[in-house]
């Protein structure tokens, strides 16, 4: 039975972290026990003496997730660098199989765990294992978020091909962002260009959410979004899986 969904991008900041509580929702309306994960992240602020993991936050304030924090994101960084780089500057120690001792944990807890990666497939993560190490460890399949804007198609289709060179399913490509900038040419065409060259599903179109604020951003709202734009029956576990 597939266990999870690992949630990549073509680059930082595409909106990984929206799709994420987005699909946790989306799959929960579904009937399904959701859990989330966002094994490191980077640019954490802190606060009151806490190091405070923005994107694990946002996403348990909006879904409702009570998981312990420590299984959401059990690698919580100051620096805002790539993970092998913030890790050695904290003298943190990244270990792969600690990742996914605790994606195992939540696993038990949950028929489907949607995991957030960091930036996207090639980022480093210590100083052996990149993000794709990750995925393959965990044994997960992959959604791309991308980028409508000009210049995705490249990013896009680089990020499929690695995955799929790499042994990662590819379950699609959702683009984040539609209407953030002018959209021309190259935004109403790209979600075809890449679907036919990268042979892999669009997942769908999600237009451009102003910020990541959960007191703005309500549940509802979201999951409005996500019902109506989004092809959540082909993330949904088959049958032949249980």
């Amino acid at each position: 039975m597939r266990t999870g969904i690992f949630i990549t991008g073509t680059d930082t900041g595409v909106g990984k972290t929206i799709v994420s509580a987005g699909l946790v929702l989306a799959l929960r309306q579904r009937g399904l026990n959701v859990g989330y994960m966002k094994p490191i992240e980077t640019g954490c602020p802190l606060v009151d003496g806490e190091v405070l993991a923005k994107d694990a936050r946002f996403v348990r304030e909006v879904t409702g997730i009570r998981d312990d924090i420590d299984l959401v994101c059990p690698y919580r960084l100051k620096a805002p660098a790539a993970p092998s780089i913030a890790s050695r500057l904290e003298d943190v120690h990244v270990d792969m199989n600690y990742i996914v001792d605790q994606y195992f944990q939540l696993s038990l807890m949950h028929e489907i765990v949607v995991v957030e990666g960091v930036g996207g497939l090639m980022v480093p993560l210590n100083n052996n294992d990149l993000v794709t190490d990750l995925i393959l460890a965990l044994g997960l399949e992959a959604v791309v978020v991308a980028r409508p804007t000009l210049g995705t198609i490249n990013h896009t289709l680089l990020t499929v091909n690695m995955a799929k060179m790499m042994g990662i399913g590819v379950a699609g490509v959702i683009f984040n962002g539609f209407g953030k900038e002018a959209i021309g040419l190259p935004e109403r065409t790209n979600p075809d260009e890449v679907e036919h060259f990268a042979q892999v599903p669009i997942l769908g179109i999600l237009p451009w959410l102003k910020d990541l604020d959960y007191n703005a951003l309500r549940a509802g709202s979201l999951l409005s979004e996500f019902s109506e734009r989004i092809n959540i029956n082909s993330l949904l576990p088959k049958d032949d899986e249980y």
